[in-house]
């Protein structure tokens, strides 16, 4: 994984009268420099969120393509700091925790040095590369039991297309095949 240069500054005055000023890696600078990295190596991640009371928990999933999914999760409290509205708390917390589970789950190191823009020499790789589209195989194996669950109304065909373009691009026949399906009734 690339390392990320914090070059986003926070600067706020605190409720107690102070002054708190940092320097982060923004989740927009995280997601640009691991990017080509996951997609290399057909990974593809996503994240899930809960609130309980002041609380929020995030969850960053990490998928392959091949299926496996391992997660990473991280709750915290409502950013009160400086004098945020309470949607704000809940975005500035929301943020805070995806950078945090997605830098967690990668392994991605965030620094205050010059990077000079550092991606790693993915060149030499033995791996080999990404499909480029969900396997035919696994499609043919899994559409009786997608069949039955958009017919049963528990998913509609365009929550599966998602699922598995999570993991590669599903085909536009595959998508049309999908689609094709109706809930019964309908």
């Amino acid at each position: 994984m690339p390392v990320v240069k914090k070059n986003k500054t926070a600067a706020f005055n605190t409720n107690n009268g102070g002054r708190m000023e940092y320097s982060y890696a923004s989740i927009d600078d995280v997601v640009a420099a691991v990017q080509p990295v996951l997609h290399r190596y057909g990974l593809s991640y996503w994240f899930e969120q809960q609130q309980n009371g002041p609380n929020i928990t995030i969850t960053c999933n990490l998928t392959h393509v091949s299926g496996h999914t391992i997660c990473n999760t991280a709750t915290g409290p409502m950013d009160n700091t400086g004098k945020k509205s309470a949607l704000q708390q809940i975005g500035s917390t929301v943020t805070y925790l995806k950078r945090q589970t997605l830098v967690g789950i990668l392994g991605v190191a965030c620094t205050d040095d010059d990077i000079d823009g550092y991606v790693p020499d993915m060149k030499d790789s033995a791996q080999p590369p990404v499909q480029n589209h969900y396997p035919d195989e696994d499609f043919k194996r899994l559409l009786p039991e997608w069949r039955a669950s958009i017919e049963s109304g528990q998913q509609s065909a365009d929550r599966i297309i998602r699922k598995i373009n999570s993991k590669a691009p599903a085909t536009p026949q595959q998508v049309q095949q999908l689609k094709a399906i109706q809930p019964r009734g309908h």
